[in-house]
């Protein structure tokens, strides 16, 4: 698995990004098409002019790859842009080396990204624009189960559920691994998704 950067005459990956990725690869799309694997984890800038586009274009000439979009200034709408475009991973351009690989890790293993407060913004608009459908909470999970799942549908973080429900974070994670593992699901964000009963995007 490589890192490639897509640069153009304005954008350049962070001093961080290439602290985190020694071995990354700076290229033009263009230039890429011709050396890309499909292992190949593609971070794309919001700074590019008509970032939209350019991620349009990797994704088409590069399917099987997880893009990874990158902002200088997050903003929730860009995060929906970006999913809806079909990015597996959305943080900030100069997050720290350490959170630009845990990024790749999650990717790379099938997941998506998008970093504790983005991801609980990102959610709760999900449960509220795709509301939990009661026939979409599958009867294999147990009563406290299905209650963990309906919290994080609602954006709910692990010490909130814990006081909504009366037990530790550590219980509450113990669930979720549980509802995850029962749901074939990876994450929170796939959770709301399937619990609004618009199912989960398979790989």
């Amino acid at each position: 698995m490589r890192n490639l950067f897509l640069i153009t005459e304005k954008v350049q990956p962070s001093l961080r990004w290439l602290q985190a990725f020694p071995d990354g690869v700076l290229s033009s799309l263009q230039a890429a098409v011709a050396h890309h694997k499909p292992a190949d984890i593609v971070w794309v800038s919001t700074e590019a002019d008509d970032w939209i586009m350019l991620f349009a274009k990797a994704r088409g000439a590069f399917p099987r790859s997880a893009i990874v979009v990158v902002s200088n200034q997050p903003d929730i709408r860009e995060v929906i842009s970006a999913l809806s475009a079909g990015a597996r991973g959305y943080c900030h351009a100069w997050a720290s080396p350490e959170q630009l690989s845990e990024v790749a890790a999650v990717v790379s293993l099938g997941g998506y990204w998008l970093g504790p407060e983005l991801l609980s913004r990102i959610v709760t608009v999900i449960g509220r624009e795709l509301p939990p459908d009661p026939e979409a909470m599958p009867g294999i999970l147990t009563a406290r189960e299905a209650e963990v799942a309906r919290c994080i549908a609602a954006g709910l973080s692990n010490k909130e559920i814990a006081t909504r429900i009366g037990v530790t974070e550590r219980t509450v994670k113990a669930h979720l691994g549980f509802v995850f593992a029962k749901l074939g699901v990876r994450d929170r964000l796939q959770l709301a998704v399937r619990l609004s009963g618009r199912g989960v995007e398979e790989e």
